[in-house]
């Protein structure tokens, strides 16, 4: 067979790294709890002359050497101590850690073991290095109030078709440039389709808009493009970036299993997306739809962005402090996920001191740690429920879940635990007095008991099936949605032997500050409260678990900066590069707005039009900035390389979703059924769009992978971009690829010769007939090659792959 020749692999793969806060997170909570104790700068003589509470510390190491070696794991000492695989060295002394954590601090040191840490002012008991002050910080940039201000002046003012313009325009003008010509309608349509709906036009639907010459006919397609149900799939998968979506957990091991239903809370984003829900509603229900009053029942499902987030192992064998840590590590993954993803800032960073540079008290991180220390995850029916019964349900589930586990666990390895046969039996007691209650819901909710009824049932198998009877076929279409409801969490350490985690329906849980983020070591109290800089007034949040307070309070005291934040976000998908070129901080470590009083008066009328998302796409794609052609100008390119002043459109790769759906679609595969249960994306049947496919933190599909897809264990600030090999290699050598090739090469080969057959392929693949030069170079390949083989070409170029 004739080798299929393609454009060169060029570019080095890009080197991807944890960022300072995965430090922060993953890892300084860690030394904390288990290392300082022996191994810190405020003792006379730390154990073996090793300083962990120290940068310089941690890199000088200790009396034996080093203690790391950036980007070499195996020659790391403090890995090989953690691992306990040298018996003359295992720490730390109490007890192996958890291999998840073990892997994280392999991830770190392999990144080249960021430490943001600053040994230049001494640690005191009360934290290290402090930064901006509340009052100071009242002042910054992101935290004052958006308003709409007057349109700059301009020279070229016929320019002009969005007050969006102004605002670029007038720096364009100052650095003597101008901006490019419009695109052509064909570049037009083409890139309002990927940028819509995330699927390229076809020849037919780019030949409409090309002939239709209504001074309207550009508007008429946006609104019609917004309309369509695609919309909400393509700008859904931007959002579930943000969200960190996934269905299952980073180990899912007996006490983390996958989440069944988690597609429920994707095809909520969807229809929410496509019906335009207000931003600032869209949010609230995604923290409180159970808090909201006449919230419909199918809206419960926007609760999976808290009900499906990321959870921990916990092997209840391991101590109180190593459980807590493990519990305390998932309230910090929430308040990231809001933080960073709502409001542009990394709160979490202030977990073990406060913040080094923003005005972000530890005080004000507990606050909020506790406000998810007293929400509870849950699988809640789709239906209507009796309000006692279902918070009983929600409840029970979980003591279940974990009485059966342990019941289980104990049974299997009764050695390891002292006195286990007593242990045992009291919980079977407790089990058969929980199955007492539920089989008198039985007549009146028989799914909800058939549910329950696996945990006192055949024993023996109980561990695996708590784990595969949420993965059974059939089992992620039964009646249920992963939510939350409000119950304050608690780790039981009065079982020296055995840990339990236990759950209170409807109470509020308010955590101490921890010193250093240790567990072991409370300090003052933290009560539930919004961030201290942003509030106006105390700030406290009093009602349950106070989600229903933080949700308001994101839209009205901290009202600019979520504005500005989305905006923001909203404006990258846009145009491929945000205008605070940090989306995920607007603190003080992060990029200042190339363009402020634009970002402020779009968020401000954002915020006038009811903060519509619809609004604010059609105020985008109607300037003449985003309609700007993308070709490069040397005169640009010598005053402003990187286009940060958009004096042209930035060409753009496709993302795997619409790269992937696309081809698709050429083929005419695609299954464009909206909405239902995730799939297999290796499947080779599975023709329905990506955003469908399974997404796992366990396991990343490998597809995705290759094509930069973010790692759901935490909120994405945006995607990276990388060109490899390996992606080259799927393109020229991919099942998928070659085997939508011949699907296309198979519906145009009953065209009656070689001349029609391409034309049909260029229309089909390309959505454009082949120049004379193309057709005369195709008709030479065809006396020759496979007809397949030409589609594999056209399939395989950087036409389909990017956008103009």
């Amino acid at each position: 067979m004739r080798r299929i020749l393609l454009f060169p692999i060029a570019i080095a793969l890009q080197a991807q790294s944890p960022d300072p806060a995965f430090f922060e997170s993953k890892i300084r909570p860690v030394l904390a709890a288990s290392c300082y104790g022996c191994h810190s700068s405020k003792m006379k003589s730390p154990m073996g002359g090793l300083v962990l509470d120290t940068k310089a510390g941690l890199r000088n190491g200790g009396a034996t050497g080093p203690a790391i070696v950036p980007g070499k794991p195996a020659e790391s000492r403090l890995l090989t101590a953690l691992r306990y695989t040298d018996p003359h060295v295992q720490m730390p002394p109490s007890g192996k850690l958890a291999q998840p954590v073990i892997d994280n601090f392999e991830t770190w040191i392999a990144a080249g073991a960021i430490d943001p840490r600053i040994d230049t002012v001494a640690a005191t008991a009360s934290g290290p290095l402090k930064g901006m002050s509340v009052e100071d910080g009242r002042k910054w940039w992101a935290f004052q109030p958006v308003k709409e201000l007057p349109a700059p002046a301009v020279k070229d003012s016929a320019w002009l078709r969005r007050k969006i313009d102004a605002f670029l325009l007038a720096r364009l003008e100052q650095k003597n440039l101008t901006p490019s010509p419009r695109a052509d309608k064909r570049t037009l349509v083409q890139r309002l389709y990927i940028d819509l709906l995330g699927l390229r036009p076809t020849y037919d639907e780019i030949e409409s808009f090309v002939s239709d010459t209504s001074p309207g006919a550009y508007a008429k397609l946006v609104d019609r493009l917004l309309g369509s149900k695609h919309y909400g799939e393509a700008w859904g998968r931007h959002w579930l970036d943000v969200a960190r979506y996934a269905e299952d957990n980073p180990t899912s091991e007996a006490t983390n299993p996958p989440y069944p239903y988690a597609w429920r809370y994707r095809d909520w984003v969807i229809e929410a997306l496509n019906n335009d829900v207000p931003y600032d509603r869209f949010i609230k229900l995604q923290l409180a739809a159970d808090k909201l009053p006449d919230t419909r029942r199918e809206d419960l499902r926007a609760l999976g962005y808290l009900g499906a987030a990321p959870v921990y192992h916990k092997d209840q064998r391991l101590s109180y402090d190593v459980i807590f840590t493990f519990l305390s590590d998932d309230w910090d993954e929430r308040v990231d996920a809001v933080t960073r993803g709502l409001l542009g800032l990394t709160v979490a960073c202030a977990r073990c001191h406060d913040h080094k540079f923003d005005p972000i008290p530890t005080k004000d991180y507990y606050g909020l740690a506790s406000v998810f220390a007293s929400t509870m995850r849950s699988e809640r029916p789709t239906f209507d429920v009796d309000p006692q019964i279902e918070l009983r349900f929600q409840w029970a589930q979980r003591r279940l879940f974990d009485l059966a586990y342990s019941r289980n666990l104990l049974t299997g390895e009764a050695s390891t635990v002292v006195g286990s046969e007593e242990r045992v039996a009291r919980w079977k007691q407790e089990i058969a007095t929980l199955q007492t209650e539920i089989e008198a819901w039985r007549e009146r909710y028989p799914i909800l008991v058939q549910t329950l009824e696996k945990y006192w049932r055949e024993p023996q198998k109980q561990a695996r099936q708590a784990v595969n009877a949420r993965r059974r076929p059939g089992a992620s279409e039964d009646p249920f949605m992963n939510t939350v409801y409000d119950a304050a969490q608690y780790v039981d350490g009065s079982d020296a032997n055995y840990t339990w985690l236990t759950y209170k329906p409807g109470e509020p849980r308010d955590l101490p500050v921890f010193l250093r983020g240790n567990v072991a070591i409370p300090g003052d109290p933290a009560p539930r409260r919004f961030l201290s800089v942003l509030s106006n007034g105390d700030g406290k949040l009093t009602n349950g678990s106070g989600r229903l307070e933080l949700a308001e309070k994101i839209f009205k005291d901290a009202a600019p900066l979520t504005a500005r934040v989305i905006v923001n976000r909203v404006w990258a998908w846009h145009f491929g590069k945000p205008i605070a070129g940090t989306p995920s901080d607007f603190g003080t470590q992060g990029d200042k707005p190339t363009h402020p009083e634009l970002l402020d008066d779009l968020a401000a009328r954002f915020i006038a039009n009811g903060w519509s998302l619809k609004w604010l796409h059609r105020e985008i794609l109607l300037s003449a900035a985003w309609q700007q052609a993308s070709n490069r100008r040397s005169e640009g390119d010598r005053a402003d390389q990187i286009n940060s002043l958009l004096w042209r459109q930035n060409p753009r790769r496709l993302d795997i979703e619409s790269y992937r759906d696309s081809i698709l679609r050429i083929a005419g595969t695609l299954n464009e059924n909206v909405y239902g249960v995730s799939q297999d994306l290796d499947a080779e049947a599975n023709t329905r769009r990506t955003i469908y496919g399974r997404v796992g933190r366990g396991r990343l599909n490998g597809l995705l992978k290759l094509y930069d897809f973010p790692e759901a264990t935490q909120t994405a600030p945006a995607r990276d971009l990388t060109t490899t090999p390996l992606q080259q290699l799927f393109v020229m050598n991919g099942a998928f690829i070659r085997g939508q090739a011949n699907v296309v090469a198979k519906a145009v080969e009953t065209e009656p010769d070689n001349n029609a057959r391409l034309r049909a392929l260029y229309r089909r693949i390309l959505a454009r007939d082949p120049s004379p030069k193309e057709l005369d170079l195709g008709l030479t390949y065809l006396a020759q090659g496979k007809l397949e083989e030409y589609a594999h070409i056209l399939l395989s170029t950087n036409e389909v792959l990017f956008q103009k």
